[in-house]
């Protein structure tokens, strides 16, 4: 969109908040232990594994997430983010979970699975999970804090991308944005999530060998 734009909004469940809580206190705890004991009682294997535990943990359920800007919507997966212009953008499913289409391709969004809803109008549903403010005034570079929406679900995030594609192509239309018609869809590899699960995994490996 030519604008680089301060104001993102971050999706993730309830869920996966709080098993990531429980897995990080359990992790500490057990670290915090282990240190105190260490004098008396090394266990290196065991720290290992610890380390490795909460690696996963953070793989799986703190770094999914589903962020929306002025630019598109970029699903941040396990080892990978794909990002979607609004441009390239067609439609929405959430069947079994977040699913972003483009074309016939489809992008699948780890952190935003398929749940059951409480009986809430859709209009409730997408006042749970604010707009990232109007799509202009992101674009030209207005100040705005992160938001995470713990309580979203794969029905309530579609609606969401939906209403956000929907101020987009007005947005447009009223000369607010420029069009991107040659936007493409990036799909990223991330080294770091892979190093950072795959060093204590050989450490546990190397130290269960010796």
């Amino acid at each position: 969109m030519g604008h680089k734009t301060s104001t993102r909004q971050v999706i993730r469940q309830r869920s996966s908040v709080w098993l990531a809580a429980m897995s990080a206190v359990t992790g500490l705890l057990l670290l915090l232990s282990l240190v105190r004991n260490w004098a008396s009682y090394p266990r290196l294997s065991f720290a290992a594994w610890v380390l490795f535990g909460l690696a996963v943990a953070w793989a799986v359920f703190v770094r999914p997430a589903v962020l929306l800007d002025a630019s598109g919507v970029t699903l941040r997966n396990i080892v990978r983010d794909v990002h979607i212009p609004w441009t390239r953008l067609t439609s929405v499913t959430s069947r079994w979970n977040l699913k972003v289409l483009v074309g016939d391709q489809g992008y699948n969004a780890w952190a935003i699975s398929a749940q059951v809803e409480r009986r809430k109008s859709a209009s409730a549903a997408m006042l749970r999970v604010p707009l990232p403010g109007r799509l202009h005034g992101a674009a030209s570079g207005s100040a705005g804090p992160s938001v995470t929406a713990p309580q979203a679900t794969a029905a309530s995030v579609a609606l969401l991308i939906t209403a956000a594609k929907q101020e987009y192509d007005e947005s447009v239309v009223q000369g607010e944005l420029p069009a991107a018609p040659d936007a493409r869809v990036r799909v990223t590899w991330v080294p770091l999530v892979i190093a950072v699960v795959l060093l204590p995994a050989v450490l546990v490996v190397v130290l269960s060998l010796t």
